[in-house]
């Protein structure tokens, strides 16, 4: 393709050496690359000089001029900063802001406020009483301090501010509310407004969303203060101390955070759309994923792997107009066919105001009074970090505490982006404020004898009512709060009106859900065909079995000539041994967290392996190392399938990507991956498998549900509860015709996803976890350390074999049908030999 170009306002020898540098850019590799953009952006920038013209008084004094960016929700925008005698100026370079040059007189400054951005201390907040206000951020700590310093020696700025103990003292006897307290010490530990990374954050309090009425008397309405939100749910709880527990390196418990962008602009959806459509790259998300109903979110929190995020402000500030969709948006149709709206609120809200109303009374009860020092040790003060937060089941991942990195040690720019993005992206720890245990508030009863009365549907003392609100103090931090009047006054962000294992109750069947079967205890290789078989059977022989890993082994797989078989596990570890006499070929350690999934590319020289940390990892079976590494998830891969050139994952973050991945044997490192599509689930994906021509995706989620996707037009083809508990296997048939599924209900289907309908189902004498197709044949692992095999058209039962002794997790069967691979937590690998049965019985004559 040739362009040609007539120039109006510029000569072609101005602009030539700047395309012919840009031209040369292109060609390096990407580190190099964004190295001299960066270089050549910094050169004209430096060129650039403050326009005094733009001044407002023209006996104004410059006192400093320094480079810096402008922080707006979710841009940066880079400019020149001018401190003269009277004002403080921001001079972008480009034309994104409204006006040419921001400007705050400084006789007008409330708060200016030193910050943390990207958890360095770059930032300075200066806020005025009309509400207006700049988030600046320098190049270094030094230069922030330096404006800082020169801001505050001006005559005219003149600021006084509360005492963090000044403050505690007034909250502790009455004098500020619960709700100015919190907001006070979001302030003091660096959450803005203005930085949708460090978005105020406030706790949920009440746990009933579904009575008709709410009780502010009854202990059982709240939410237990003195645990973090991961830790509210023990089971969920118990899931993440055992990856704790299998962790290597820097430890955590949460992988996600309390409060992220993701997580605000979820709740602020309706009223700040154009910021949600900034993240997600110009589209709203999945409607099945929306905020759309109070009791559904405080489910998810409480239930779901991925999310344990916290309040924002806006709950807490009638007449909460963000609940209502007000700009008549068009956020979709979920999967029940209910069209997303107005948020659905709990029966005892009359409405959003109503509701909001009633939270606001929730917060300020003696209850939560007397309770909420506990929430305050966990976000803001001792349980925070380090020991006292693993104690308290409060840790998050080491990169959203302040001091985690210093960017001034780290060399390679992907690394230094890289951790970057995880900051932005996946939240940050307030600054901590309190190293002791924060004191009690006392509450006292106003009346002698305490009387319910009811406010507008809500039980409380007659000392706890919504009047009651207001504060006393005459302090400038203790102030009345109004909905758009926070400390800081600046506005909230409002626009114009293995896999893992399944949790444990898709483990364990109830007692007596098998009483019907009775369980054959005959020699493993020995049993004969079941009665009603309809075609030549298959026999399984033992060839060898090994304890080759330290922890379960998670998943199997066969080499396309097969002469040899790779197995990952929970130690974090691939193995390769010889098929023929079970030589140890390669041992690598892939990653720091377990490895869930793996899948052998063609040729078997590279192998693709998922892994709890996030990761797709290709692994060069001849270097015997990592050749690529791609983020693919925000939380655990929990399956991996590649056919053709596309590659599928699934994650405990609820949804199925699909990638373009070709993979050539001769090339010493594939092509990076290629978002294709992403099918977002309404929980957490267990398991999925591609049809034989890459068209179709096939996932299963730990509620049950299975559902076959387009992966061209991303639609649901095909859905069904298919379980009462989690889908534990599926796979598709060889020719794609059939769907197998397994299920922590016993339960095992074979369907059709064209026609849309069962085959036929039968109940398991105990629950499977996992499958493969062979030959008409179903060979699934069960608990027991037992292999079943079935005949595919009627479900009966074919031949059953032990070899482990504890739950076989994963199957393969090679390319040609001879050898069958199984793994099982009993942290071996079994090699089986697959003949027909017709021709094991002419062997053994």
């Amino acid at each position: 393709m040739r362009c040609q170009f007539s120039l109006s306002y510029i000569s072609v020898d101005e602009v030539l050496p700047q395309i012919q540098t840009l031209q040369r850019a292109s060609r390096l590799l990407k580190a190099e690359h964004q190295k001299l953009v960066n270089s050549i952006v910094q050169e004209r920038h430096s060129k650039v000089s403050f326009n005094v013209s733009w001044l407002e008084d023209l006996y104004e004094e410059t006192v400093v001029e320094l480079l810096g960016e402008r922080v707006t929700p979710l841009v940066t925008n880079p400019g020149r900063i001018m401190l003269t005698s009277s004002r403080i100026y921001f001079q972008p370079y480009n034309n994104v802001e409204v006006e040419p040059v921001l400007k705050l007189q400084l006789s007008e400054l409330k708060y200016v406020t030193k910050r943390r951005y990207l958890l360095r201390h770059v930032g300075l907040e200066c806020l005025c009483g009309s509400g207006e206000c700049m988030f600046l951020v320098l190049p270094s700590p030094r230069e922030r301090n330096r404006l800082h310093e020169a801001i505050m020696a001006q005559p005219q700025v003149s600021l006084s501010q509360d005492s963090l103990e000044e403050a505690t003292l007034n909250w502790l006897r009455g004098d500020m509310s619960n709700y100015q307290y919190l907001m006070l010490l979001n302030f003091l530990s660096d959450r803005s407004f203005n930085d949708i990374m460090q978005y105020p954050v406030m706790p949920w309090v009440v746990a009933d969303y579904t009575s008709s009425s709410l009780d502010l008397k009854h202990p059982a309405t709240f939410r237990d203060l003195s645990k973090p939100i991961g830790a509210l749910n023990d089971e969920r709880l118990a899931f993440f101390k055992e990856r704790y527990e299998q962790m290597r390196g820097t430890k955590f418990l949460y992988g996600t955070h309390y409060s992220a962008p993701g997580y605000v602009l979820y709740y602020l959806v309706r009223a700040a759309p154009e910021y949600l459509l900034c993240l997600q790259n110009g589209k709203f998300d999945q409607p099945n994923r929306l905020f759309h109903k109070i009791s559904r979110t405080w489910e998810n929190v409480n239930t779901d792997h991925a999310d344990v995020k916290e309040l924002i402000p806006e709950f807490y500030q009638p007449p909460g107009d963000f609940l209502l969709n007000l700009q008549n948006l068009d956020l979709g149709v979920r999967s029940d066919g209910v069209r997303v709206n107005d948020v659905i609120l709990p029966p005892w809200a009359k409405s959003a105001e109503d509701f909001t109303t009633k939270l606001q009374a929730a917060l300020e009860c003696d209850y939560v009074s007397s309770h909420l020092h506990h929430w305050i040790d966990l976000v803001f003060g001792y349980k925070q970090r380090g020991e006292e937060a693993l104690k308290a089941d409060n840790l998050f991942h080491y990169l959203t505490y302040e001091g985690s990195f210093n960017p001034e040690f780290i060399r390679d720019p992907e690394e230094l982006a890289a951790i970057e993005l995880q900051i932005k992206e996946f939240g940050q720890t307030p600054k901590q404020l309190f190293t002791q245990p924060h004191p009690r508030k006392i509450v006292v009863n106003k009346s002698p004898a305490v009387a319910l009365v009811s406010v507008d549907g809500v039980v409380c003392s007659n000392g706890d009512t919504t009047q009651g609100l207001a504060t006393t103090s005459s302090s400038t931090v203790s102030q009345p709060l109004t909905p758009h009047s926070h400390p800081p006054p600046s506005p909230p962000l409002h626009i114009n009106s293995n896999a893992p294992p399944l949790p444990a109750a898709a483990q364990t069947p109830p007692t007596n859900r098998y009483d019907e079967w009775i369980h054959i205890d005959a020699p493993p290789d020995s049993r004969s065909p079941a009665k009603g078989s309809c075609r030549d059977t298959k026999c399984l022989t033992l060839k060898h079995i090994d304890k080759v890993h330290k922890e379960a082994v998670s998943a199997v797989g066969v080499s396309h000539d097969s002469k040899s078989y790779f197995s990952v596990s929970n130690d974090k570890t691939i193995k390769v041994h010889t098929l023929e006499d079970n030589q140890l070929l390669r041992s690598s350690n892939i990653s720091n967290l377990p490895l869930s999934s793996l899948v052998i590319l063609p040729g078997s020289t590279a192998v693709l392996i998922g892994s709890w940390d996030n990761n797709v990892y290709t692994y060069s079976t001849e270097y015997a190392a990592v050749v690529n590494a791609e983020y693919c998830h925000h939380s655990s891969v929990t399956s991996l399938s590649w056919r053709h050139g596309t590659m599928a994952t699934g994650s405990w973050d609820s949804t199925v990507k699909v990638w373009t991945l070709p993979y050539d044997p001769s090339c010493h490192k594939p092509e990076p991956a290629e978002l294709q599509s992403e099918l977002d689930h309404d929980n957490e994906v267990s398991c999925i498998d591609l049809d034989c021509d890459a068209l179709r995706v096939a996932s299963g989620t730990v509620d049950g549900y299975v559902t076959v996707w387009s992966i061209g037009d991303e639609e649901r083809e095909y859905e069904l509860q298919a379980h009462n508990d989690g889908v534990t296997a599926l796979r598709f048939s060889p020719g794609g015709g059939r769907l197998c599924t397994c299920g922590g209900d016993g339960i095992v289907r074979v369907v059709d996803p064209t026609a849309k309908v069962e085959v036929i189902s039968k109940r398991a004498p105990e629950i499977l976890q996992c499958v493969v197709w062979m030959d008409g044949h179903l060979v699934m692992g069960g608990e027991s350390g037992d292999i079943h095999v079935w005949e595919a058209e009627t479900l009966c039962e074919v031949s059953r074999h032990k070899a482990h002794s504890g739950t076989v997790t994963c199957l393969h069967l090679s390319d040609d049908g001879s050898v069958l691979v199984s793994g099982s937590k009993d942290r071996c690998v079994a090699v089986w030999l697959v003949k027909s049965h017709a021709d094991s019985q002419k062997q053994s004559s």
